[in-house]
């Protein structure tokens, strides 16, 4: 996976306008970002399409971006990858209903839908082909904290004793998340309702008090 430089740049009116990568300030429907937005749409369009040697010329012209931005505020192939990838996964937060029965459900069609994205097939597929060991490595960079939150969910059900502590709270996740991931990619189609229930009816017996 090749590193672009950033040799080359000059000033613009609109990169003064920035901060560097790392320390953009951004607000809530302000410019700075709707860029990153448009930015991370468009690296995962990329990825969609099973392109990881995209370039920075290329993403700017699929964001409507500035090249002069784009450099000053992801300087390297990695940087935009990672703007991609931590907004893409982030996007799966565990609910916190207060209820592991509401929570297992409420999760596991979130997952279900979430897995079923073409962006997600396409990455596992990459992932699959194991060509790409610095972006495999990156993935799971960016999985580390979102996991680690879908493993608190299963750790607040146990602290209120809804849940067994039988299983590691890593089993329980894995129980839920692992056949609701697969099914598109060995299937070729999201799990239906009755599959779902069926999964969710098996991580609740599995976790009963």
């Amino acid at each position: 996976m090749s590193t672009l430089s950033p040799d080359g740049r000059r000033a613009s009116d609109e990169a003064q306008a920035t901060q560097p990568a790392g320390r953009v300030r951004t607000r809530t429907g302000g410019r700075s970002e709707r860029v990153r937005r448009a930015v991370g749409d468009a690296v995962l369009a990329f990825l969609e399409a099973g392109k990881i040697d995209f370039t920075t010329v290329e993403v700017a012209e699929r964001a409507e971006v500035s090249r002069h931005t784009i450099y000053r505020w992801w300087p390297t192939h990695h940087d935009l990858l990672v703007e991609a990838l931590s907004r893409h996964v982030r996007r799966v937060e565990p609910p916190d209903t207060g209820s592991w029965e509401t929570d297992v459900r409420a999760f596991a069609h979130t997952v279900a839908s979430f897995a079923a994205e073409p962006v997600e097939i396409a990455m596992s597929g990459i992932m699959a082909g194991r060509r790409f060991p610095e972006f495999n490595a990156l993935v799971i960079e960016q999985y580390r904290p979102v996991l680690d939150a879908w493993r608190q969910m299963a750790s607040r059900a146990v602290a209120r004793g809804e849940a067994n502590d039988t299983h590691t709270s890593q089993t329980v996740v894995a129980m839920l998340a692992s056949p609701l991931f697969l099914a598109p990619l060995m299937l070729g189609h999201p799990p239906t309702e009755d599959e779902i229930d069926r999964i969710v009816a098996f991580v609740l017996a599995a976790t009963r008090t």
